[in-house]
């Protein structure tokens, strides 16, 4: 029988009891009165002895008694142990995460909704100079001071990291991440890329000076070449193809070493272009007119550019930028295909676009068509005379004009390379002569 079954009952014959004794006094009602009110206290009583066993200052109710009392002691007591036993199980998870957690190299700060520190590992302690447990609750950024990291953490926007010395050795390079999670909690991720940034800059280096040795040696190679293929127009010797796959050759080597010097000139200088005027109309306009030369009539170019396009930047990387495109277009669009130059202001800035109808590219080499030489075919763009380097170029000039490039490419069918400047970018109306359609 149920505890409240068992309650029911007992209230029932105390009731019945007090009746029967009632009647044979002749107070019924008030021996009713009287059991009702003993039965109240009695609960109050049994209440008061629960309470302070919860509050741990009394016993606990007897199982034996198998009354309603004891039956929710019972069920509080076994509450209870589930509940030890996830406390238990998850202290163990929390204390692996915090072993695994302290042995990272990365540096790992758990931050609180106001910027503080709750927790950091020994990793964050050696590359952030913290302190176990004075630290502790301190505003982060009273302990990191860079200026560069304290409008980061205010700026609430964590997309990506920032690059700053560290507080604790300014000759060691942190890269700091926030990365939100939980109920407005935060992690402060810090990693040292002293070395990466030194083997970056022994490379950039290394690419620059060999780039820059070799073009005097090429230029006398070539210009010998060039020589002896004069002289070797009206020789029967079989000297002319050899000499003029030289020629070519030598033309290629030197396109390459130009490209590298470009790279590393972008390279030098990472940051944003100065403010320049430079008229995209125009400029657009002839590198039109060279994509229509190097198509030599074999493909239609399209040019869809409105006059008085203007932006802030620098007119050579700019003309590097839609000049690969548009080379790029040409090399890889079959004969009788079409390739579009457009331009238009949008809601965002000013967007220019190089679309073709040529061979198109697989999703899967989308994400990494802007790394250095990477070639979707490599044996096809080394026989169009590519470098590897084009896309390259256009992705760093695009970022130090604050641009960036989209690609959109379906095998078969064709490319679409979006350059999307900035509203900040973009200049007012200066002239109204548009670039005339071919």
């Amino acid at each position: 029988m149920s505890p409240w079954s068992r309650e029911f009952r007992s209230l029932g014959l105390l009731l019945a009891l007090a009746a029967g004794v009632g009647g044979w006094v002749g107070q019924p009602a008030w021996a009713l009165c009287v059991a009702l009110a003993g039965r109240l206290g009695w609960h109050l009583w049994q209440l008061r002895r629960f309470e302070l066993w919860l509050g741990g200052r009394g016993r606990r109710l007897a199982d034996e008694r198998m009354d309603l009392w004891a039956e929710m002691t019972g069920d509080v007591l076994r509450i209870k142990r589930r509940s030890q036993k996830r406390k238990r199980r998850l202290s163990a998870i929390l204390k692996q995460f915090l072993r695994s957690t302290a042995a990272l190299p990365d540096g790992t700060v758990v931050l609180s909704p106001e910027s503080r520190i709750v927790w950091f590992n020994q990793a964050a302690q050696r590359l952030l100079g913290l302190r176990a447990p004075q630290d502790n609750g301190q505003w982060v950024a009273n302990l990191i001071r860079t200026p560069a990291f304290v409008r980061y953490l205010e700026g609430g926007v964590y997309d990506a990291g920032i690059e700053i010395p560290s507080p604790h050795a300014p000759d060691v390079l942190l890269s700091l991440q926030i990365v939100p999670y939980g109920a407005d909690q935060r992690l402060l991720l810090a990693r040292d890329v002293s070395r990466e940034r030194h083997l970056d800059r022994v490379r950039k280096d290394f690419v620059a000076n060999a780039s820059h040795e070799l073009r005097t040696p090429l230029t006398v190679l070539s210009g010998y070449v060039e020589m002896l293929l004069e002289e070797a127009q009206d020789d029967r010797s079989g000297w002319l193809m050899p000499l003029t796959a030289m020629r070519e050759q030598a033309a290629r080597m030197e396109q390459l070493l130009a490209d590298l010097l470009l790279l590393s000139r972008l390279d030098e200088a990472p940051g944003t272009v100065r403010a320049e005027r430079v008229d995209v109309s125009q400029l657009l306009a002839r590198c039109c007119a060279e994509a229509e030369r190097a198509a030599a009539g074999k493909l239609a170019i399209r040019s869809q550019v409105p006059g008085g396009l203007w932006v802030r930047g620098v007119e050579g990387e700019l003309r590097s930028v839609f000049g690969n495109l548009l080379s790029n277009a040409v090399k890889y669009t079959p004969s009788g295909g079409t390739v579009t130059l457009a331009a238009r202001r949008t809601a965002e800035g000013l967007q220019v676009e190089v679309a073709d109808t040529g061979i198109g590219i697989a999703a899967e080499h989308l994400p990494r068509l802007t790394e250095r030489f990477y070639r979707v075919d490599g044996g096809r763009g080394r026989d169009q005379g590519g470098t590897g380097l084009g896309l390259a170029i256009v992705k760093h000039a695009l970022q130090r004009h604050d641009a960036q490039l989209v690609i959109h490419s379906e095998p078969g069918v064709g490319s679409r390379f979006e350059c999307r400047f900035p509203a900040h970018r973009l200049l007012p109306d200066q002239i109204r002569a548009g670039c005339s359609s071919s």
